[in-house]
């Protein structure tokens, strides 16, 4: 078995495409760069524009996220490859966007590679100009029955079409004997990307359209990204009409020179924010995005020791991670292994603690191909029963 190598300078590159270009996409990067591909599929969000129709079931195209773990170094000429590929400055196109991982540890060859500067840089057209720098991810664990209304919420307050993915959530009621069988085995994940100016009134929409703070309703936490570029197609409408929202709004925020004019809906939720009860269900303990890649067939006993070792919860997405430096590649054989992305939002003084705990159990099983990274995060934002808020206020 492989030793476990840190790596301090690396970020998470995140592609979100239509599913119509997954192959292209693939072969291209696969064929210019080392990065493993780590794929999993969801859809995406599509209202209709007609004022009759707006009662009607949203419309989910399906699409395709992919992550790689790449070394900052290469963070924005790969970021750049990528856009031309895939024409991701074009409206309706996709998105991409980074994130920084604050500690890497993994003791995958292919992922160690991965992390590794790129020898040569490859030569991609200037879109860098599109980025923008003030973005955040929004990513709140749903309860499927309420999926819909959040979204339309969301879009309401001032989002781009919401990206939504199913996971398999594990957690207290895992190891509760019999209470088991009160527990759903899938949820959803709605992720937005907003920028700044619209992440607060964005995130109190989904937490009251999804009733993240009831009971068992789920968790909210918003990341800070490094750059991106966001053009998720976000309605249906007449086919004369040219110009989408989105693309309104930015002619707006160009003409008016910044994006100030849009200050008030901010102010508003805001205040609408410290007149209702959730105030005193937000957590003030600085808490990081912990995250593992596992074989599928060593999660089960994975997540297992997560809960034994006092981890409050995690959600589990199953992925394909693409093989990098295979002679099968060459033939046009893509080879990929079936890995688990589990997540969990931890305190930040025990992140390394439970890192250090899983390294350990991972080692005495001889586990293969695993990978934890730390990635910070804003608010979070969770149901807390009444004896967990009086806590809070007496300390």
């Amino acid at each position: 078995m492989n030793e476990f190598t840190n790596s301090e300078k690396c970020s998470v590159v995140s592609v979100i495409v239509p599913q119509t270009r997954i192959h292209h996409c693939l072969s291209e990067i696969m064929a210019n760069w080392h990065h493993n591909p780590i794929q999993f599929d969801c859809r995406g969000t599509l209202v209709r524009q007609h004022r009759f129709q707006r009662l009607l079931p949203v419309i989910n195209p399906e699409c395709e996220f992919m992550q790689f773990l790449v070394n900052d170094n290469d963070v924005e000429d790969f970021m750049s490859f990528c856009t031309e590929v895939n024409d991701l400055h074009l409206p309706g196109s996709g998105a991409i966007f980074s994130a920084h991982c604050e500690r890497l540890i993994t003791n995958s060859t292919d992922i160690a590679r991965s992390c590794e500067s790129a020898v040569t840089r490859i030569n991609s057209a200037d879109v860098n100009k599109t980025y923008k720098s003030n973005l955040y991810a929004i990513y709140a664990l749903i309860q499927s029955g309420r999926t819909e209304q959040a979204i339309k919420a969301a879009m309401q307050a001032g989002s781009h079409g919401p990206i939504v993915y199913f996971v398999e959530g594990r957690g207290t009621r895992d190891r509760a004997g019999w209470l088991k069988i009160t527990k759903k085995p899938y949820e959803e994940v709605v992720m937005v990307l907003v920028e700044d100016l619209d992440r607060a009134s964005v995130a109190e929409a989904l937490v009251s359209a999804g009733r993240v703070n009831t009971f068992g309703g789920g968790v909210l936490f918003d990341q800070p990204l490094g750059r991106g570029l966001v053009n998720l197609p976000t309605s249906v409408g007449n086919r004369s009409q040219r110009s989408t929202n989105e693309q309104i709004t930015a002619a707006i925020d160009e003409l008016m020179g910044s994006n100030d004019w849009r200050n008030r809906r901010t102010l508003d939720a805001l205040i609408t924010r410290g007149q209702s009860q959730q105030a005193d269900d937000q957590e003030k303990t600085e808490r990081v995005l912990l995250n593992a890649l596992i074989p599928r067939k060593n999660a089960n006993e994975f997540l297992e020791h997560m809960l034994v070792i006092g981890v409050p919860g995690a959600n589990v997405t199953y992925c394909k991670l693409f093989a990098g430096d295979d002679g099968a590649n060459k033939k046009g054989i893509e080879i990929h292994h079936e890995v688990a992305q589990i997540r969990m939002v931890v305190e930040k003084p025990h992140a390394g603690e439970i890192e250090a705990e899983l390294v350990k159990f991972a080692t005495e099983r001889e586990y293969k191909g695993v990978t934890l990274y730390e990635q910070p995060i804003g608010e979070v934002v969770r149901y807390q029963s009444k004896r967990s808020q009086q806590s809070l206020r007496a300390a």
